[in-house]
């Protein structure tokens, strides 16, 4: 058991958004070993708090392994009547371990729109009625004041308070991979923000420095890592040589998630790179290659799509190809309200998610126009 007991708090957070109330369970030490991972152990969490997974609540987990530095967000969405899981990436995680918790399930609906505040070991749900509309950064901004401190958090923008079908949780301000609905489900639940305060950290083996190099070496050994930065990754992708082409003379710097020596995301900026905060992460390989496909003017589009919390992929598959940068702009913001007064002829009918990326977001898809 002492393999498992560094990585683990031993306990996992429950909301109720409802009452706006918050307590922690403690987590046995058997069932980290014998579950490992956040989607193996998430059952156990909703059954041991009487949720069942076809309810609407939804539990986010984190493991902190080398190279597995993933928090998983498993949620039935509005849109199906079936579980998905939504990989968030960085430090999102190591954060939610160093916030004192293993696992946090998100039970109920507030009435007002609020946010979740994680560390110490405990839970705070804060009511901040000015954030819904806000564009990302915005609401970052709002959010340090009502919660200073927080280093990792997961939000949802303004596509999700107008119930677009393209509406996509971020990390930050740098967009994820949510491409089954988690971001419906959080304007479901009036949930804004999760914020994680990770200052706790964890109580790591003597032998941990040896025991995480020895993996790295694993790894690179196998010869998983033989490329780094996010082009190469994209040209692995059906037309990704040609969405490479697109960043020349754009990229900056290479940034992997916390722990993980393989870095697969690049800062990019239109034309010579710069400073990071003035560039754009590029994260969502299917993303970039969906837009870079539509438009000469994608970083910038893609800088949009994450403002307004849309999904890059449904944005590009969505998006005509005969449109100046004004014109697509506004079609960027069209497709962040609610879809029911989209013109078809406008915009022609996107294709699903193709059965891979189904299989790798832990299956469910969604229509992505009504």
């Amino acid at each position: 058991m002492s393999l498992y007991r560094p990585f683990y708090n031993g306990k996992y957070g429950v909301v109720d958004l409802t009452s706006l109330s918050a307590y922690t369970v403690d987590l046995p030490w058997e069932a980290c070993q014998d579950h490992i991972g956040g989607a193996a152990m998430m059952p156990g969490c909703f059954r041991s708090t009487r949720a069942t997974a076809s309810s609407s609540d939804g539990t986010a987990h984190g493991e902190f392994r080398p190279a597995s530095a993933l928090l998983v967000g498993r949620s039935a969405p509005p849109v199906n009547d079936h579980l998905c899981h939504v990989p968030f990436m960085l430090r999102s995680g190591p954060e939610l371990k160093f916030s004192g918790l293993d696992a946090l399930v998100i039970r109920g609906a507030a009435k007002e729109p609020c946010a979740l505040s994680v560390g110490r070991g405990q839970v705070r749900a804060l009511v901040v009625p000015e954030l819904p509309g806000k564009p990302v950064p915005e609401l970052l901004q709002l959010l340090r004041r009502s919660a200073p401190g927080f280093r990792a958090s997961i939000v949802s923008g303004p596509s999700a308070d107008n119930n677009s079908p393209f509406a996509s949780a971020s990390i930050g301000g740098h967009g994820s991979f949510d491409k089954v609905g988690l971001a419906a489900r959080m304007a479901a639940k009036n949930l804004k923000a999760v914020l994680f305060n990770g200052i706790e950290g964890l109580p790591f083996r003597e032998d941990h420095p040896a025991l995480s190099k020895a993996t790295q070496k694993i790894l690179c050994d196998s010869g998983a890592l033989a490329a780094d930065g996010f082009v190469p990754v994209l040209k692995k992708l059906a037309d990704g040589s040609e969405a490479a082409g697109a960043l020349r003379g754009k990229l900056g710097r290479n940034r992997a998630c916390y722990h993980c020596p393989c870095p697969c995301m690049t800062y990019a900026a239109p034309g010579k790179p710069g400073p990071e905060k003035e560039g754009v992460l590029l994260m969502d390989h299917a993303g970039w290659a969906a837009l870079s496909r539509k438009s000469e003017d994608a970083l910038p589009l893609l800088k949009k799509c994450m403002g307004l919390g849309l999904d890059p992929c449904a944005v590009g598959n969505a998006l005509r190809e005969d449109r100046p940068l004004r014109e697509a702009m506004n079609a960027v913001e069209a497709l962040a309200q609610a879809g029911a007064s989209m013109d078809e002829e406008d915009y022609p009918s996107a294709p699903g998610i193709d059965s891979r990326t189904y299989r790798l977001f832990g299956g469910g898809s969604r229509r992505l126009l009504p």
